[in-house]
């Protein structure tokens, strides 16, 4: 689904995503993945209430070349600011090759019939550990 980002907006979203998320360390780069394009799309498909404040800012006048130039307009716009942010991250994390590179292979089915994990014993060694945390009614 094409939100209506015009090919301005996503010019001037490519080159926020580019400062905002500049990858490195095994992370892949905002411009490395084309976020601006069809990430960005999914995100506002479901939250449509990012989209007007998003468009809002990426209208505004303004150079967008360093990260203090990003500081300025978030500084003049917030709400915005806030916008092109959540959907940048929520976009960002749910691109493949960001999941591969912090290990996380996305939501699975998972048998609990079947038995814990390592991973699920380790978690529970800690909460048994801790002992009982809750009131008498």
């Amino acid at each position: 689904m094409s939100t209506g980002l015009t090919k301005e907006e996503r010019r001037r979203l490519a080159k926020l995503a580019a400062i905002l998320i500049p990858g490195g360390a095994g992370m892949p780069g905002a411009i490395d993945i084309d976020l601006h394009q069809t990430s960005t799309d999914q995100v506002l498909s479901i939250d449509l209430s990012r989209l007007a404040p998003l468009r809002k800012f990426l209208s505004r006048p303004g150079a967008v070349e360093t990260m203090a130039d990003v500081e300025a307009l978030a500084q003049q716009d917030p709400d915005g600011f806030s916008a092109l942010t959540v959907v940048l991250a929520n976009a960002y994390f749910m691109q493949d090759d960001v999941r591969e590179a912090i290990g996380y292979p996305g939501q699975e089915a998972r048998d609990s019939s079947v038995g814990l994990t390592s991973e699920d014993e380790t978690l529970m060694q800690v909460v048994a550990a801790r002992g009982p945390i809750y009131r008498d009614a």
